[in-house]
């Protein structure tokens, strides 16, 4: 780690405190954040994970016919067949059926 990261991190050390993260990423003139999260990062909110046999999304897209569950994120199937997406995406709008957490 290089000493300008070195420094940020000091900067954002909070010990898990988030009003104390907060606080210190406002104090940051122009900060530039990156999240990496895992993949069951929504499942707290209801949206169930992808890959999980039986309850995860990739198993239980029947009803949008796709010729293998992936497609219904992929770009070159949205622009034939933009619907299958665009229903997906209605029904886990925040504040429809699921929560921001």
């Amino acid at each position: 780690v290089n000493g300008e990261m070195t420094s940020l991190l000091s900067k954002l050390s909070v010990d898990g405190n988030l009003p104390a993260l907060v606080r210190r990423l406002k104090s940051i003139d122009k900060p530039r954040i990156v999240c990496c999260v895992g993949a069951g990062i929504s499942v707290s909110a209801g949206i169930p994970d992808f890959r999980s046999p039986g309850t995860g999304l990739y198993d239980n897209l029947q009803k949008y016919d796709l010729p293998y569950p992936e497609a219904v994120f992929d770009v070159d199937y949205f622009r034939q067949k933009p619907k299958a997406f665009l229903t997906l995406a209605k029904e886990m709008w925040p504040g429809i059926r699921y929560q921001p957490t």
